[in-house]
């Protein structure tokens, strides 16, 4: 009956459950219930038009060609379903989000290697409470003082000599 006409876009809702945000339980749920009760009032309904046996009337009726009038509009009714002019849309839409998708989880699987590599590298260092000044110059040889550049306390490159603000640069390049 009706079910034929809807069971090509038959809803996982288990699937779908399982992508819904754990605030926003509330608000599938009701959206769930009012399309199950669409479906239940849908299912409900012939998928035909019901047959009228227009003999029985036109025995009974007396007016001549009133039976044949309303038969011959009855057959003329033709509800038309609406045309599915998006589903190729959606579909290509669906198409370009896949690959987007999969060059994402590429990307990412790339970026866990890397920093896979990088967890490594730290867990396999000495903790810092427990270096040397000699274990961290070789640990951040860019973060050290040389001793054929040294570097005035507190350490940090506004407080060298010679120190020329990246603002005061670009002004005096103007």
């Amino acid at each position: 009956m009706a079910a034929r006409r809807i069971a090509a876009s038959a809803i996982n809702w288990g699937e779908f459950a399982a992508r819904v945000p754990a605030n926003q339980k509330g608000a599938f749920n009701a959206f769930k219930g009012k399309s199950e009760a669409h479906l239940r009032a849908v299912l409900t309904k012939p998928e035909a038009l019901p047959a009228i046996d227009f003999s029985a009337y036109a025995a009974r009726i007396s007016v001549p060609g009133m039976v044949e009038s309303f038969q011959k509009q009855y057959e003329s009714i033709a509800i038309p379903y609406p045309e599915d002019t998006v589903s190729g849309a959606i579909d290509e839409q669906e198409a370009a989000a896949a690959v987007e998708v999969k060059e994402f989880v590429a990307e990412s699987a790339a970026r866990i290697g890397t920093l896979e590599g990088d967890l490594a590298h730290w867990s396999g260092m000495i903790p810092y409470d427990q270096m040397t000044m000699e274990e961290w110059a070789v640990a951040f040889p860019e973060q050290t003082i040389s001793v054929d550049n040294p570097s005035m306390w507190p350490h940090k490159p506004e407080d060298q000599p010679g120190y020329v603000a990246p603002d005061a640069a670009a002004e005096a390049a103007h």
